[in-house]
């Protein structure tokens, strides 16, 4: 008797030319889809560029190209996952449906109703964990416990909602069984499947179009947080559609031949070779990409690193700025050697030493025979008043809304600075550098985004805590302690408003203000504290995102984010005022200076930017600042300053020397003292001084500089891209002046006043 024979499976090398034909056809979706994606990516990067059709032809080849290589590592990727979830034949939205409704072969009513009822419970039950987490999140409780509370609540309302399905299903099948009079087709899951997952879509679209960023605005609200910056769907949204294309294009194209599948799919990376160089000649458009195209951004500076011959961080492709891609000593954040006949920096040329003390000249504070040091009391104390994400524009800058009536009044009898610049955009690279004195790029610290500043700078209260004077401070927030090192010098550091140890620091659902004034009352209201000489430093957290609702605050309502955000300046003010009604009630008030200011601005849709971070935009970098000396007439000062002055305008109030002459080489000061500003004589200006804001790169941001010589900004992003702009005709910074003369003017004055840095050179290598 003849044995039975199985039908043999294909053979190996049949089965890997179905697979490779099958790859080679994901990937030829991956790229078609890829360049009408990259027709998205890069008009978001050209919004606002006007008619320039030149400009925009140029950023869409140029994204495209950028776009290319990711688009086929994704579709290789979506075309491989396809093989490994059937591997004899390309799936397809029927073979799926089609597996879906073989499941519901003998029950088809049961699966139709039980299917849309998990979709729509999962919906919910990802709806009310997010308003659980939001609520306890904002409890003053330890984290482990509101941690476990968080996943005891959401397990519980997983258990609720499984029980919710089961217990409806049977109803809604009796419901589909009747509304269908018993016809199969009616009761088709892939069909109520498909409409309960449309609805939760359309009701998550309805959240986050509703919603505010901080979670705000009813039941769906919460899911307003996916408005944030920090939560941009965009690029997983291009990425998802790309990948969809992959895995459903071998059924589409399945009469294509795989050499030409693979050959087309190709084609695009000629577009990735033409953007290499291209890049390099079109600053603007690699900005563009850079900034505001969701995929093309990424990709470009991973495509920079790929090509970086010399690993210093900077290529010479891809517009990458490196004009020695052989020599690791030389890119764009290289330190100018001055005199040595190599261009260090990429800026064009040597710097000589001739040509340093022409161009910069070192700030210098008045001789000692002349300091106003002189006028002040021997025993006077400082208080310095800091607000987290506090802009420039309040009441005495302008602003008709109240936002600032204390504040107002103490610039009243004041000295205001009108045009002062923080030293970053965000707090971990501006609040450090300028209690220590010195520019980002020249402190000791960490890769970290809140940076950790390292013994080998010396803040300023750790100056003046050797000459004798009490230090304290107040905060409302674990940053400020000894994480970053910014409790060193304080005799007193205070605490009491900070979430306790170990509570996320990404969540600011808390009021702070009331209980910083609290706390810094209670340190002055101290012998202890004020017998002799105090300096005082009070950080002031509550403008910061999340923006609250002050229901005792009136006048602002909660229409957008700046109406929030003007009620949380005006409800910090408010306390500011007890504050300074203390201070001036005081025994010690007359012989106590006060000066306020903010680490960074905010942005509102300046820029299509929200919140703060990575950009040097003015909105971001513009601040208040108010200096009153007793004895000092008011006065306002239109001359451009930076907070780099800061440290030595406290030492100079409280006539404590800064690094004594001699001191190691990493002991100095990089600004000069704002006291001669201050006591002008009548009718005399202020004289300018340039301006620099350098925020060094982070895990999370590029490295941005600005200049200001007079009116004229310059912006240099990663060492290589320049913006200019003039600010007296351009405030809101439009219309991009690099490669005119004014370009060619500025330029060496930035680049001398690069070189007198004294940078700190930390990658991601350094902890």
């Amino acid at each position: 008797m003849k044995r039975a024979s199985s039908s043999p499976g294909p053979a190996v090398p049949t089965l890997a030319r179905a697979w490779a034909g099958r790859l080679a056809r994901s990937a030829l979706g991956a790229s078609v889809f890829g360049v009408v994606a990259a027709s998205l990516d890069a008009g978001w990067a050209t919004a606002g560029a006007g008619d320039d059709a030149a400009f925009q032809l140029a950023t869409y080849l140029a994204d495209t190209g950028v776009f290319a290589p990711v688009a086929l590592v994704v579709g290789l990727l979506a075309g491989a996952s396809a093989i490994v979830i059937d591997p004899s034949s390309p799936p397809s939205p029927a073979t799926l449906v089609g597996a879906l409704r073989v499941r519901a072969i003998g029950r088809p009513a049961d699966i139709a109703a039980f299917v849309p009822l998990a979709v729509l419970a999962a919906f919910l039950w990802m709806t009310l964990c997010a308003h659980l987490a939001r609520a306890l999140l904002g409890l003053e409780a330890a984290p482990l416990l509101v941690g476990t509370a968080v996943a005891a609540g959401a397990l519980g309302l997983g258990l609720i909602a499984g029980l919710a399905v089961l217990a409806l299903t049977p109803p809604l099948r009796r419901a589909l069984a009747k509304a269908s009079d018993g016809r199969p087709a009616c009761v088709d899951p892939a069909v109520t499947g498909g409409v309960a997952l449309a609805i939760a879509a359309a009701l998550f679209a309805f959240g986050v179009a509703t919603g505010g960023v901080s979670g705000e605005g009813g039941f769906l609200g919460v899911y307003g947080i996916f408005k944030r910056p920090e939560l941009d769907l965009r690029a997983p949204a291009l990425l998802l559609v790309v990948a969809l294309a992959a895995f459903l294009a071998p059924v589409a194209v399945r009469t294509a031949r795989a050499p030409v599948a693979l050959l087309a799919a190709l084609l695009p990376l000629a577009l990735t070779a033409r953007a290499a160089s291209a890049l390099n000649a079109e600053p603007a458009v690699a900005q563009a990409i850079e900034r505001d195209a969701p995929v093309g951004g990424k990709s470009l500076a991973v495509l920079r690193r790929l090509t970086d011959r010399d690993g210093d961080r900077a290529a010479a492709l891809f517009g990458g700025g490196d004009c020695d891609d052989r020599d690791a000593r030389v890119h764009p954040l290289a330190e100018e050697i001055l005199d040595n006949g190599v261009d260090d920096d990429c800026s064009g040329g040597d710097l000589t030493a001739a040509a340093l003390a022409a161009l910069a000249p070192a700030p210098k504070a008045a001789p000692s025979a002349d300091s106003p040091a002189a006028r002040l009391p021997a025993d006077l104390n400082v208080v310095l008043v800091t607000v987290d994400t506090l802009r420039w524009d309040l009441g005495y800058a302008g602003n008709p809304r109240p936002v600032s009536p204390n504040l107002d009044g103490l610039a009243a009898r004041s000295t205001v600075f009108e045009r002062a610049y923080s030293l970053a955009s965000y707090t971990g690279k501006s609040v450090g550098p300028m209690l220590i004195g010195k520019y980002g790029s020249e402190t000791h610290r960490n890769w970290g985004h809140f940076n950790k500043f390292s013994e080998e700078d010396t803040f300023v209260a750790e100056r003046l805590k050797r000459a004798g004077v009490r230090t304290m401070s107040v905060h409302g927030h674990r940053y400020f302690g000894s994480f970053g090192g910014l409790d060193r010098g304080f005799d007193v550091v205070d605490m009491s408003a900070a979430p306790p140890e170990g509570a996320p620091w990404d969540v600011d659902n808390k009021a702070t203000s009331a209980a910083l004034t609290d706390a810094a009352l209670r340190l002055i209201g101290s012998a202890d504290n004020t017998g002799g000489r105090f300096f005082l430093w009070v950080h002031y957290l509550d403008p910061h995102a999340d923006y609250l609702r002050h229901d005792d605050v009136a006048g602002f309502g909660a229409a957008s984010q700046r109406d929030l955000y003007d009620g949380e300046v005006a409800f910090t003010d408010r306390h500011i005022g007890r504050l300074l009604d203390a201070i001036a009630a005081a025994p010690f008030g007359g012989r106590t200076a006060i000066v306020v200011t903010s680490d960074h601005g905010e942005a509102f849709g300046e820029h299509k930017m929200f919140r703060h971070g990575f950009e040097l935009w003015e909105e971001l970098v513009r601040v208040p600042l108010v200096v009153h000396v007793p004895g000092a007439a008011p006065s306002r000062v239109s001359a451009r300053r930076s907070l780099i002055d800061i440290a030595p305008t406290l030492l100079d109030l409280m006539r404590v020397p800064g690094p004594a002459e001699g001191a190691a080489a990493s002991d100095f000061l990089s600004g000069a003292s704002l006291l001669p500003d201050v006591f002008l004589a009548p009718g005399e200006q202020a004289q300018a001084r340039d301006v620099l804001i350098d925020m060094p790169a982070g895990p999370y941001n590029d490295a941005r500089r600005s200049f200001l010589r007079g009116d004229m900004k310059l912006t240099i992003s990663g060492g290589a891209r320049f913006e200019l702009y003039d600010l007296a005709s351009d405030p809101e910074e439009r219309k991009n002046l690099w490669g005119t003369t004014a370009a060619k003017e500025i330029e060496p004055y930035y680049a001398a006043a690069r070189a007198r840095l004294r940078e700190v050179h930390v990658t991601g290598a350094r902890k």
